[in-house]
């Protein structure tokens, strides 16, 4: 297939990554508990996401055009287990929950808005099967649909954003302080709220591959991470002029009543538009990036074979079959709605943040061990960048929630999840691959995985 995705198309899928409509409650959740400085946690969290950006970028400089490369990454670093749980934790269980949750605020704000007495399940399985039918049409209309998206919504919420922030609406300014009662230590606590806005920017890495030219991939990704940055901050600034502290932090939808407080009937449509259009975006992206992944894994025999197949148009439609089935099932039955399924995205993004950890430690692994092979991008102030964003890394996982009892809860079932992927993670690392647990495997086997020829030469014990 001829790569035709330039960077307006990759930075689109990026984008759409990370507007989510949750990202809209954690904004306002963030801003009505210290206020303005709130600005800080998004920038700390930003900067340490750009961190993680310029790991992934040497990485993938050291080996260019793999399918699915994050996996394969780890592969040459860290070995086949580290790789098999932060893979399938950090991506495969944590968008396992998020699609299904995307599809359910879909199916809400459609269901306020037209008010028809629809099933909310109706229009979150009917999303899904329009999503999964474009993700078969090949990862070029995909990317299409996906650039119209998050153009809209680029551009919207950036101008609701300055709007606010200049107090520039025909509504009413409210009169608040700036910052709230509040130290340091509170508003730093908060980057692990901020960090959502800006994860899964990674996402571009397996189109990587399908680009004009891959080298635009590290481009891509900052440039995502800069917008929603800049997009960010101008709502939370709207945020203190145009809504109540007290109000936005008890919202069922904050960014509706900032819309509504801002512009009147105009800001409610226009929200809702961009609310709806953040959920197909974010349930486009996870479908076609996270099938690309699958395929990837499965070419480094982490996962099943029947995961490599594609139809005539290079999707894989197998991973994207599977994970629109599943995503079905869950939207059918209610539960991707409930406080449970909320609870579970929350426990498995430490898995996202624990693989964020494994790339800082790949890189350090890699640069010892591969100091001859060339890199289009190599880390500045190695090893600095890598230590600072692990220790950020862990400190936002302490601090995964304000609430005690919420963040007791979701340690218990972050290690009952890494045990059980650990013991599949041994299990198949010796019955399917063969291979020892925590060796890396050579950068010349990983890159021969790409050849179908492979496992036919492993079975000569080439590679052994």
């Amino acid at each position: 297939m001829n790569k035709k995705l330039g960077l307006f198309s990759a930075v689109a899928t990026g984008v759409g990554m990370l507007v989510a409509t949750s990202c809209f409650i954690s904004l306002a959740s963030g801003t009505s508990m210290v206020g303005t400085p709130f600005i800080i946690s998004i920038v700390t969290a930003c900067l340490l996401n750009m961190i993680v950006i310029t790991s992934i970028s040497e990485l993938n400089a050291v080996m260019p055009n793999l399918t699915g490369g994050l996996a394969q990454y780890m592969l040459a670093g860290l070995g086949p287990v580290a790789t098999i749980i932060a893979m399938l934790g950090g991506y495969i269980i944590a968008n396992i929950f998020a699609a299904p949750a995307e599809g359910a605020m879909f199916a809400n704000v459609m269901n306020d808005f037209l008010g028809n007495g629809i099933p909310p399940a109706v229009w979150s399985v009917s999303l899904t099967v329009i999503l999964v039918v474009i993700n078969l049409m090949g990862v070029n209309m995909s990317a299409l649909v996906q650039s119209i998206i998050a153009s809209f919504m680029v551009i919207s919420l950036l101008i609701l954003g300055i709007i606010g922030a200049f107090g520039l609406g025909s509504g009413e300014t409210v009169t608040q302080t700036v910052e709230l009662n509040v130290g340091i230590k509170d508003v730093l606590s908060l980057t692990a709220v901020a960090f959502w806005f800006f994860i899964d920017s990674e996402f571009i890495v397996p189109i990587g591959k399908d680009m004009r030219n891959p080298r635009l991939v590290p481009l891509s990704m900052f440039l995502s991470l800069g917008i929603m940055c800049v997009i960010q901050i101008f709502l939370s600034l709207g945020f203190k002029n145009y809504t109540l502290y007290q109000e936005l932090g008890t919202a069922d939808s904050p960014h509706i009543l900032y819309a509504v407080n801002m512009l009147g009937k105009v800001g409610k449509y226009w929200i809702i538009a961009v609310a709806l259009f953040a959920a197909v975006s974010t349930q486009n992206a996870i479908i076609g990036c996270v099938s690309e992944i699958c395929c990837g894994m499965a070419k480094s025999n982490l996962l099943p074979a029947i995961f490599q197949k594609k139809n005539k148009k290079g999707a894989p439609y197998v991973a994207i079959l599977l994970m629109g089935i599943i995503t079905i099932i869950i939207e059918a039955t209610g539960l991707s709605s409930g406080d449970a399924v909320q609870f579970m995205i929350l426990t498995s993004s430490i898995f996202l943040m624990l693989s964020y950890i494994t790339y800082h430690f790949d890189v350090i692994v890699l640069r010892k061990k591969l100091k001859t092979v060339p890199r289009t991008f190599k880390v500045p102030l190695f090893p600095i960048l890598q230590i600072i964003g692990i220790i950020g890394t862990i400190y936002m996982m302490y601090n995964i929630s304000t609430d005690s009892a919420e963040k007791h809860k979701i340690f218990i079932l972050f290690f009952i999840l890494f045990v059980l992927l650990f013991i599949y993670a041994i299990l198949w690392t010796k019955l399917k691959l063969k291979k020892p647990l925590f060796k890396s495997i050579s950068v010349r086997e990983i890159m021969a995985m790409e050849s179908p020829l492979y496992y036919a030469v492993r079975k000569n014990k080439e590679f052994q």
